[in-house]
């Protein structure tokens, strides 16, 4: 599903949902398809009703049950790590660029950041310019405020980012495939506006 083209999100706004799309995964599925199976086989292919409140009918509710939450806090969970999927893509296009060393100091960590955050700036001040006088902001300018608000409380207190301080993180950092269950995989650092290398 992409962002951009199937909702007609602009910019940050659009890849936050299309990423969001790229990243769902049906964990329960399998376990649903499962239960209908086994129901399938023990009532044979002849019958395909059930009865209202029989223990296959409750077994096959509680499954689609389980299902259902399951989506939903998977759905919620990659929504709180896009900003974080984010910001590490904007690190992977910068290791992927021909010009960029095999590791960097805490000094270009700190503008790589910077540029990130600017990016955000940029594209809530182009919405903010294309909103007539008087109308309040979209609900795709808000997000983004309160995403620059959070992105920098948290460079002040130790902004998370790859590691591209050491070759080995940068190596891993190149090969990540952009998928918020990968992000585990990636070896990060924490910095603050100042320079403060924390971990």
């Amino acid at each position: 599903m992409d962002g951009e083209s199937g909702l007609g999100l602009p910019g940050l706004a659009g890849r936050l949902h299309g990423a969001l799309g790229a990243c769902l995964v049906r964990p329960a599925l399998k376990s649903l398809r499962k239960i209908q199976a086994q129901i399938k086989r023990k009532r044979g292919a002849a019958s395909t009703a059930l009865i209202e409140d029989s223990r296959d009918a409750k077994r096959l509710r509680s499954g689609m049950m389980r299902e259902e939450r399951l989506l939903k806090s998977g759905s919620a969970r990659q929504k709180a790590l896009q900003p974080k999927v984010m910001r590490f893509q904007h690190f992977q296009q910068l290791a992927n660029s021909g010009e960029e060393a095999e590791q960097h100091s805490v000094a270009d960590a700190v503008k790589h950041v910077e540029r990130f955050l600017a990016g955000i700036d940029e594209e809530i001040q182009e919405l903010a310019a294309t909103r007539r006088p008087g109308r309040p902001r979209s609900t795709q300018e808000e997000r983004l405020r309160h995403l620059l608000e959070r992105e920098r409380a948290e460079f002040e207190a130790g902004y998370e980012i790859p590691d591209v301080l050491e070759p080995e993180g940068v190596k891993l950092l190149r090969s990540w495939a952009g998928r918020a269950a990968d992000l585990p995989q990636l070896k990060t650092r924490r910095i603050t506006r100042d320079g403060r290398l924390l971990t």
